[in-house]
C-alpha cells in the first residue's frame, strides 16, 4: 500500500498534545515511569518528616527481621545473636558443663551415633533445666554439635573436658564452683558485651530474641493484612458494582462479622485452633476485611458513575471487565493507605493476643513484655526493649500511612 504524499511529515498524537500544551503554556513532564517514581518518592521524603521517618523506620526493622536470619548471622553478619548460635536455652555454659559429665569416662573417638544416642536424653541435663523447660532446647544445641562433629573439640576448648590417654574426663568446673543451676548463671543478667539487650528470666539472649520478634510481627501483619485488603478489595468491587441484592448480602453478612468485638473474635478463634501463626494470621485478616470493603465500596459507587465507565458499557463490556480495567485501577491509592495503616494495628493486635497468652508458640515482642512484668522493677531491661521495638514499629506503620493518605486520597484526611 502506497503512502500518500505529505504523510510521513504530519506529527503524531503525542507531538501534537505537546506542541498543544506548549502553546498553552503547559510544561510537559517528559519523565518516564521509573524516574518518575523517584521524583515522587523524593518529593514525598522531603516534604512529609514523619512520613519518611516511617520509612526509615519500616525499612530498618525489615533488614533486621531478615538481615539476622541463617548462618552465621545471616548477611548482616551479627551471628553470635542469630538464632541458631544464640539459641534459647539457659545457659550455654551448664549445658556444656552437662554433657561433659554424660561424657565422662567415654573414649575419645567415641562415634556420632553412640554420642547422638546420648545427648538425645534430656535427663542427662537434670532437674534444674527441666524445671525452667530448656531442657530439649539443649538437647536441640547438644545434636547440633553431634551434626557438625565438633562436640568434643567444643567442649574441649570450653575446658569442660580434658582427654588422657584416648579417654575423656570432666573437669566439674561449674559443680565445684556450685553454680550448675541454669537460673544462677545466666538469669536476669544487665545489658553487656555478650548480651547486647541483657537476659530474661530463663537466660534468653534479649537481643536475639527481639530480632524473632520482628519476624513474627512482620510476617503476621504483612500477610493478614494482604489477606484481609485483598478479600474486601473483592467484595467491595462486586457490591459496589453490581449493586442491589448481591450489594445487600454482601453487606450484611460483614455486618454480622463486624458485630462481634474483636477481641472476643480473637479469643473465639484462638480457643478453638491451635496456637500457630497461621491461624493468628488467618483471624485478624477476617477483621480486615469489613474496614477495606466499605472504603472500596464507596470508592467504586462514585467510579462507576464517571464518564469513561458509561462508554465502556455502552460498547458491551462486561462488569468483570469493566472492574478490573476502568475501577480497580483507580482506587489503588485508598488501598495503599489501608494496607499501610491495617499492618501496624495488625502488629498491635498480634501483640495483644501473646501478651495474654493467646497467640503463637513462637517468640513475640507481647509474650516477651508479659514475661517480663514481675520483674520490671529490679531488671526493666526485660520489657523494655520489646515494649520499644513494638512502639516504633507499629508508629512507624502509622505516620507512614497518614502521609501517604494525605499524598494519595486527600479525601480520607481525618476520616478515621
Amino acid at each position: 500500500m502506497s503512502q500518500q504524499p505529505g504523510a510521513s511529515q504530519q506529527p503524531d498524537q503525542g507531538q501534537q498534545l505537546d506542541e498543544f500544551a506548549a502553546a498553552e503554556g503547559l510544561q510537559v513532564d517528559q519523565a518516564t515511569g521509573l524516574r518518575r517514581w523517584l521524583v515522587g518518592f523524593r518529593q514525598f521524603m522531603s516534604s512529609k518528616r514523619l512520613g519518611a521517618a516511617g520509612v526509615v523506620i519500616v525499612v530498618l526493622w525489615s533488614v533486621i527481621a531478615v538481615g539476622t536470619v541463617g548462618d552465621d548471622g545471616g548477611w548482616l553478619g551479627i551471628g553470635r545473636y542469630d538464632s541458631r548460635d544464640v539459641f534459647e536455652i539457659a545457659s550455654v555454659s551448664y549445658a556444656d558443663d552437662k554433657l561433659a559429665n554424660a561424657l565422662d569416662g567415654l573414649s575419645a573417638d567415641v562415634s556420632a551415633s553412640e554420642l547422638r544416642a546420648i545427648v538425645s536424653d534430656p535427663d542427662i541435663f537434670e532437674e534444674a533445666a527441666s524445671n525452667v523447660g530448656v531442657e530439649h532446647e539443649m538437647v536441640e544445641y547438644a545434636l547440633g554439635r553431634v551434626e557438625a562433629g565438633d562436640l568434643i573439640d567444643w567442649l574441649v576448648r570450653e575446658q569442660q573436658i580434658e582427654i588422657d590417654d584416648g579417654v575423656i574426663s570432666d573437669h566439674d568446673r561449674l559443680l565445684a564452683a556450685g553454680t550448675d543451676n541454669p537460673l544462677i548463671t545466666a538469669s536476669l543478667l544487665g545489658p553487656s558485651g555478650k548480651h547486647w539487650f541483657g537476659t530474661d528470666r530463663a537466660g534468653h539472649d534479649l537481643f536475639s530474641r527481639v530480632t524473632e520478634g520482628a519476624r513474627l510481627s512482620l510476617y503476621i501483619g504483612f500477610f493478614a493484612t494482604l489477606i484481609g485488603v485483598a478479600a474486601g478489595t473483592v467484595t467491595g468491587l462486586v457490591s459496589g458494582s453490581l449493586g442491589g441484592s448481591v450489594d445487600l448480602i454482601i453487606n450484611r453478612i460483614l455486618d454480622a462479622v463486624q458485630s462481634f468485638p474483636p477481641i472476643a473474635f480473637l479469643l473465639l478463634i484462638a480457643s478453638i485452633t491451635d496456637p500457630s501463626a497461621l491461624w493468628v494470621t488467618l483471624s485478624l485478616s477476617v477483621l480486615g476485611i469489613a474496614p477495606t470493603n466499605r472504603i472500596v465500596r464507596g470508592s467504586v459507587i462514585q467510579i462507576r458513575e464517571m464518564p469513561y465507565v458509561e462508554a465502556a458499557r455502552t460498547i458491551g463490556a462486561t462488569s468483570s471487565r469493566i472492574m478490573s480495567f476502568h475501577i480497580l485501577p483507580n482506587i489503588f491509592a485508598p488501598l495503599i493507605v489501608i494496607f499501610s495503616i491495617t499492618i501496624g494495628a495488625f502488629i498491635l493486635a498480634e501483640a495483644a493476643l501473646s501478651f495474654l497468652g493467646l497467640g503463637t508458640l513462637d517468640v513475640s515482642w507481647g509474650k516477651m513484655i508479659a514475661d517480663g512484668r514481675q520483674f520490671i522493677v529490679y531488671s526493666p531491661w526485660t520489657s523494655l526493649w520489646a515494649g520499644l521495638a513494638l512502639t516504633s514499629l507499629v508508629f512507624g506503620f502509622n505516620v507512614l500511612g497518614d502521609a501517604l493518605r494525605d499524598v494519595l486520597d486527600p479525601r480520607l484526611r481525618g476520616s478515621r
